[in-house]
């Protein structure tokens, strides 16, 4: 299987209280804020946006951790946050404190 991983840089926000799937695993729920300056057709772009994103089981535990307010990169994929919505969602596989 092939393997595409999206990675953000951004600052965590809005970390909601973690929550527990039924099966009884960690769900982090958060935004990711990025703002960065980025070359498109020779020209310099000002990017701003703000992200939904999941973390779940050890990866929510490591965003918990880690905090609102601090700068992360991380990776994962994006996805629809359910088959019958549009709206993005970024799910974390892995974050690291840049």
């Amino acid at each position: 299987m092939h393997r595409n991983n999206v990675i953000i840089g951004g600052v965590i926000v809005n970390l909601v209280t973690p929550r527990y799937t039924p099966a009884g695993i960690l769900i982090a729920e958060f935004k990711v804020n990025h703002s960065s300056s980025q070359v498109e057709a020779g020209h310099l772009r000002k990017i701003e946006f703000e992200l939904e994103a999941i973390a779940i089981a050890e990866i929510a535990q490591t965003i918990i951790g880690i905090g609102s307010g601090s700068h992360v990169e991380l990776t994962g994929f994006i996805t629809k946050r359910n088959r019958l919505s549009n709206q993005l969602v970024f799910h974390v596989s892995g974050a690291k404190v840049i």
